[in-house]
């Protein structure tokens, strides 16, 4: 008959095979770490490349203009709030609403004044 061969794991064993494994295991994460620290870089070192594109490239010497004209300017009205005004009523007008439980209608309100903010990242 065939004999089974059976391994003894000693207890230095198997602490010395779940070091490795813990080891490698953080070296990895380590590495990983480090790859996303220097993802950071990779704008500039694109900006560098570009700001390296346009300086190689010579000028090319436009050709005198017959007549100079001042560019047009184009003038832009200042936006018409009335639309974003009833979306923030209407928007304010079903808070209400839910939070009461009472109809209340988008025409009773009155916005006084809207100030927008600029979150800082």
């Amino acid at each position: 008959m065939a004999e089974a061969v059976t391994e003894v794991t000693t207890m230095s064993e198997a602490l010395n095979n779940t070091g490795i494994g813990m080891g490698t295991v953080f070296v990895v994460l380590i590495l990983i770490s480090f790859i996303i620290y220097l993802f950071k870089f990779i704008p500039k070192l694109m900006n560098r490349e570009k700001k390296a594109e346009t300086v190689t490239k010579p000028a090319v010497p436009a050709a005198p203009a017959a007549k100079a004209e001042a560019p047009a300017v184009k003038e832009t009205e200042a936006p018409d709030d009335r639309q974003l005004i009833a979306v923030i009523a209407a928007a304010a007008a079903a808070q209400m609403t839910e939070e009461t439980g009472t109809p209340v209608a988008a025409d009773g309100l009155v916005i006084r004044s809207i100030k927008k903010r600029i979150l800082s990242n």
